[in-house]
């Protein structure tokens, strides 16, 4: 398969899906087979991170608090109470496309700060299965991407300079997580690595592993 390095471009989501199962990313992105799920980002979900992105731009959400169930307002609340308030807003939602190498990358994160001259990715979980392992891949995509724009920009020096934060507003917890250079070289080989992988797969092989009976592709998939 060949592909057009100036045109095409790679998320995370087609980055993840590559790594997890590749005959699933042809099933996906080359085959375009359309399947229909139910929609798994929860409603109190996408109230939260609304209303945070609209606060952090500035905006009166007074009455959209007030429209909050019990529960949201407890992730609201523990949103307010928390650190982010001593840290300096740079964006929400922001979109990102960068040129790594000679391939395009794009995503947005949740928000961005700075702190005493070191820079702070911040994503929001509200849901309750939230662990540092289940977003591992997240975590490398989002600090590469992020740093090599900050770097662009001449914000920023050194990876040090660079930490993702995952507040966890259901358990009312934050997990840190700083760049280093030796960090940063291995999720660049890394995601660099899976982008050739891709660019040269002719057989997108099935991994077969337990999660395959829960893929939405399981009843397509001549690997059964």
């Amino acid at each position: 398969m060949e592909q057009n390095k100036d045109t095409q471009t790679y998320t995370l989501a087609k980055l993840q899906m590559f790594d997890e199962c590749p005959q699933k990313y042809k099933f996906c992105y080359i085959d375009k087979v359309h399947i229909v799920e139910p929609i798994t980002k929860t409603k109190t979900g996408n109230n939260i991170h609304n209303i945070i992105n609209y606060y952090l731009k500035g905006m009166d959400v007074t009455k959209l608090i007030e429209a909050l169930s019990p529960n949201e307002k407890r992730l609201w609340f523990n949103f307010k109470n928390s650190d982010i308030k001593n840290y300096k807003y740079i964006a929400s939602e922001y979109a990102f496309n960068l040129k790594l190498d000679e391939y395009w990358m794009t995503g947005r994160i949740d928000a961005l700060f700075e702190y005493d001259g070191d820079y702070i990715i911040i994503d929001w979980k509200t849901g309750s299965t939230f662990t540092p392992d289940n977003v591992k891949f997240q975590t490398g995509f989002y600090l590469l991407c992020i740093y090599e724009i900050l770097k662009i920009k001449k914000l920023i020096k050194h990876p040090e300079q660079l930490s993702l934060h995952y507040y966890d507003l259901a358990a009312d917890s934050v997990v840190k997580i700083r760049l280093d250079e030796d960090t940063y070289l291995q999720y660049k080989t890394q995601f660099l690595s899976i982008i050739n992988k891709i660019n040269e797969t002719k057989n997108f092989f099935c991994h077969k592993t337990e999660k395959c009976r829960f893929c939405k592709y399981y009843r397509a998939c001549p690997f059964f």
